[in-house]
């Protein structure tokens, strides 16, 4: 297992990589600063206040986090840093601040053209560590991709800061590299061999965190249709009809909502599944839940719905079993 030691504070060459910012920053941009339950979320945020200070051109807009999300800097939309950047990390994060204000990188004609084919949502964590010699050449050649195709997103991670999201990663080594849990490169990659798996990739095999940014961009329409081109339901996305959040919830229900009245026999493909995961779930999940069951109007779901109904729940799963058996009855 890797060794998560202790991280050392900034060091004042450190500081003085931050302070050059302010002129080398082609206009004033904004980032947020994630703030949360977590124990790193205080010097995330004490680092993010230094950082406005130090380089005026920078503005901080500060948002409250839910309990479960990690502490982070969000420098746009396409990058996030779980990180207090220090060390080797240091040099990419000013980088990455001055791709942000000038909202542009370099990059080979060659690899443009594969990057501009890739349309799927597509998610990157990067795990790095301040002593890490590989680790910023890594950020270095991931950070274009980003300017070059809005679809990316990536979140570089120090594991040092994070051991409980290393442990969970099984990180053996840094930097490693976590394409939607199905591919992986640890130490030195070649980005074009990683342009290309993105672009090659099966819409089916997308993972839940790039079906969510689809819906925190308004693209439950989208999704849909991809799952009805092939005529499947893609794994992840019953991990989005019982998600903890309302406003994840309520997307995945949109979808739903066109699954069903499009292909009803695909939409009642979710129904065992998710009779599966009902009675694991709280009982907000368990209410949208016997609405979708509802939706589908089939008479066969009834005798499971009057169970509930009849059954040890909260009156307010009561109330949507009975409005569900209501639809579903002739």
């Amino acid at each position: 297992m890797l060794n998560l030691s202790t991280r050392r504070t900034m060091t004042p060459a450190e500081k003085k990589q931050i302070a050059t910012l302010n002129k080398k920053l082609s206009k004033k941009i904004q980032i947020k600063c994630l703030h949360t339950d977590h124990a790193q979320s205080a010097p995330i945020e004490q680092f993010c206040d230094s950082l406005s200070q130090q380089v005026p051109k920078i503005r901080v807009q500060k948002e409250t986090g839910d309990s479960d999300e990690m502490p982070a800097i969000q420098i746009h939309a396409g990058l996030s840093y779980q990180a207090v950047p220090s060390g080797t990390e240091i040099a990419p994060f000013v980088e990455a601040l001055q791709m942000a204000a000038s909202e542009s990188a370099q990059m080979d004609e060659g690899l443009s053209t594969q990057l501009a084919v890739i349309d799927l949502p597509t998610h990157l964590v990067l795990y790095v560590a301040p002593q890490c010699k590989f680790c910023s050449q890594a950020v270095r050649q991931l950070l274009p991709l980003l300017s070059a195709n809005r679809h990316i997103r990536l979140t570089v991670i120090d594991a040092m800061t994070f051991p409980e999201l290393a442990e969970k990663d099984n990180l053996q080594s840094l930097p490693t590299l976590i394409l939607e849990d199905q591919f992986r490169w640890t130490g030195t990659f070649q980005t074009d061999e990683i342009v290309e798996i993105m672009a090659k990739r099966d819409p089916g095999a997308l993972g839940p965190l790039s079906l969510e940014m689809m819906l925190k961009e308004g693209n439950a329409g989208q999704l849909a249709e991809m799952m009805l081109e092939k005529t499947q339901i893609f794994p992840a996305f019953y991990k989005l009809l019982i998600h903890p959040k309302w406003p994840v919830r309520l997307g995945a229900m949109v979808v739903m909502d066109e699954l069903i009245e499009k292909n009803l026999d695909l939409a009642l493909q979710t129904i065992e599944p998710l009779w599966q995961q009902f009675y694991k779930v709280d009982d907000r999940v368990k209410g949208d839940l016997l609405y979708i069951f509802g939706q589908t109007e089939q008479i066969e779901i009834a005798p499971r719905l009057e169970k509930v109904l009849n059954g040890d729940f909260a009156q307010e799963v009561k109330e949507a079993a009975q409005e569900a058996l209501d639809k579903v009855r002739p």
